[in-house]
C-alpha cells in the first residue's frame, strides 16, 4: 500500500488570466479572480484526466514495504528530493543519493525506483508508512507545459465559464451531468497514464 500527498503547491499555472480572459473574449476586469478559480480548477481537472502534474511541485509518497523496484504516484519526476525510512529499531534513516543504493528510472511515462547497483533496499520497522519518499514533479514552468495541454486548460475554462452552475441538465428527458468536453480528452490523450493512485 502507499498514499501520496502534495506537500509544496506549483508556484503559479500553466496559462495566465490574460491568456484565459483572451480565450474567453472576456476584456473586463470584473471576474478576475473567479477566471483565475476557474483557471486553478481547470489545471486539477486535466492533470487528474492525465494522472500528471503540469508545473512544478513536490510531493510526499510513503510505502509499508520496499520491492525491488516501485512506481511512483505523481509524474513526470524531475528530481528525487529524498527516500527517508524508519529502520527495524523504529529510527529514520535517509537512503543516500547514489546509484549504489537506488537509480531512478525517471525517462518513462511513469517514474520508478529500483535497488541499487550494489545494495538492496533495507528492512524497515513496524512504524505505520515507514517509507518517505519526496520527490519534484511536473514539467516544469509554464513555458515547459506543453501547448496542446495549455489548449485543453483553457477550453477547460471556457467550458467551466459558460456552465457555471455545473448541475444536471435535461436532454430529451434524460438528466445528465456536464462532463470534460471530448475536445478536451483529445488533447489531453497522448499525455494521459494509467498510474496516479
Amino acid at each position: 500500500m502507499s498514499s501520496y500527498q502534495i506537500t509544496v503547491q506549483p508556484a503559479t499555472e500553466p496559462i495566465t488570466t490574460a491568456e484565459a480572459k483572451t480565450h474567453l473574449r472576456v476584456d473586463f476586469s470584473d471576474e478576475d479572480d473567479y477566471i483565475d478559480t476557474l483557471i486553478t480548477t481547470a489545471r486539477k481537472y486535466c492533470e487528474s484526466y492525465t494522472n500528471k502534474v503540469f508545473i512544478t511541485q513536490t510531493w510526499r509518497q510513503n510505502l509499508d514495504i520496499f520491492p525491488n523496484v516501485f512506481k511512483l504516484k505523481v509524474n513526470p519526476v524531475i528530481s528525487l528530493t529524498s527516500i527517508k525510512y524508519y529502520d527495524t529499531n523504529e529510527v529514520q534513516q535517509t537512503i543516500t543519493d547514489s546509484s549504489d543504493n537506488y537509480q531512478l528510472d525517471n525517462l518513462s511515462d511513469v517514474a520508478k525506483i529500483h535497488e541499487g547497483l550494489v545494495n538492496s533496499f533495507p528492512a524497515v520497522g513496524s512504524t505505520i508508512n515507514p517509507i518517505e519518499i519526496i520527490s519534484v514533479c511536473g514539467y516544469g514552468a509554464a513555458d515547459d507545459v506543453p501547448s496542446d495541454i495549455k489548449h485543453a486548460i483553457k477550453l477547460m475554462v471556457s467550458h467551466l465559464y459558460e456552465n457555471r452552475e455545473m448541475v444536471n441538465v435535461v436532454v430529451g428527458g434524460l438528466a445528465m451531468q456536464i462532463e470534460m468536453p471530448n475536445v478536451v480528452k483529445n488533447l489531453l490523450a497522448p499525455y494521459r497514464v494509467l498510474t496516479f493512485g
